[in-house]
């Protein structure tokens, strides 16, 4: 097969290759999904050629996981700042949610896309998000004295809930292509039933709140 040539210009950096193969995964597996995306489709949007690919790329598996790691690490910044912006623990939760559910927004559909190969326990998505998992218990439970006290289990199965419910947001929005307000304020409403009765309920009939340890 003849080698693929980039149309001519300035000779490409490698961080700067490197960055329009990304942006031009984004736009490809957001339109085609990772299955169907071929090495060649991801050429062709950059404008790169085989061997620059290569040179920085193993797969598109590859390519998914560093851009599944850019979106990750924008999430946890995120968090820290919504973290910071409130000083109660449900406030944090709240702002954490928003932050999260506004990426069903943004982008929904590389949710539906990467979000679902990273469930996968054979992808190399999958080890990344349960890092950012443990990163994401660790931030909200340090957040206050209360939360610090928390079965940190409690906290886990919370993401996951949230995590869930947002994989069913981008679904039933067409896989993330049309994601209403409406969907995202039902959501909103969901988790964070489950958030105030789970962390804050108490009474008669009601489990005591697991502690650590």
């Amino acid at each position: 097969m003849a080698q693929r040539k980039r149309k001519p210009g300035a000779q490409l950096g490698e961080d700067v290759a490197r960055g329009m193969i990304i942006a031009a995964a984004a736009r490809v597996f957001a339109a085609k999904g990772l299955r169907d995306t071929s090495v060649e489709d991801l050429l062709d949007a950059a404008n790169v050629s085989r061997r620059t690919f290569y040179r920085m790329f193993d797969s598109k598996e590859d390519v998914a996981l560093a851009l599944y790691n850019f979106g990750t690490a924008a999430l946890v910044e995120n968090w820290k700042r919504a973290i910071a912006s409130a000083e109660k623990p449900l406030e944090q939760f709240a702002r954490c949610i928003d932050v999260y559910l506004k990426n069903a927004v943004t982008a929904g559909r590389l949710i539906f896309v990467l979000g679902g190969e990273a469930t996968r326990q054979e992808s190399p998505l999958h080890a990344r998000r349960m890092q950012i998992h443990d990163k994401l218990v660790e931030m909200l439970r340090a957040a206050h004295p209360d939360t610090a006290r928390l079965d940190p289990w409690l906290v886990r199965v919370t993401l996951f809930a949230l995590e869930s419910l947002t994989r069913e947001v981008v679904a039933e929005g067409d896989q993330g292509r049309k994601v209403t307000p409406a969907a995202i304020e039902r959501a909103r409403k969901v988790i964070m039933r489950m958030v105030t009765a789970g962390f804050a309920g108490h009474g008669e009939g009601v489990t005591p709140l697991p502690l650590d340890g």
